[in-house]
């Protein structure tokens, strides 16, 4: 039971959003629950995912990573929490309960730029 956030805001490109799309399609066929939430500065919108990419992503705005982690411990409880996002954001004020991952997109900012962020970093590639 994954709660996977994805950063739509205005600096994620379309190159971004595929390659978020394409590895979390690779986490679903590992058999995890996936809901998704697409968020900017806010949840725009939420589904579970079941291998089939959205036609619309909605967001476009500024960042802000709040929503999600608020949203994953006061409704959803996830066993864990996979944010895909460029990195272009302050580190979020909220507290993860569930562990968190943050998955960088290729052409997003460097694992050592994210200060303050708690849980695992990683890079795309």
């Amino acid at each position: 039971k994954i709660l996977v956030a994805i950063d739509t805001s205005g600096s994620v490109a379309e190159d971004d959003l595929k390659e978020f799309f394409q590895e979390i399609y690779h986490i679903w066929r590992q058999g995890a629950e996936i809901l998704v939430v697409e968020c900017d500065t806010m949840i725009h919108q939420q589904y579970y995912y079941k291998g089939q990419n959205p036609k619309v992503v909605k967001g476009g705005g500024g960042t802000d990573f709040n929503a999600p982690i608020e949203f994953a411990n006061t409704k959803y409880k996830p066993d864990a929490i996979v944010y895909f996002t460029d990195g272009y954001c302050d580190a979020p004020k909220v507290k993860s309960r569930f562990p968190i991952m943050w998955l960088l997109s290729t052409a997003g900012a460097k694992e050592t730029d994210l200060k303050g962020f708690e849980g695992r970093i990683l890079k795309m590639n």
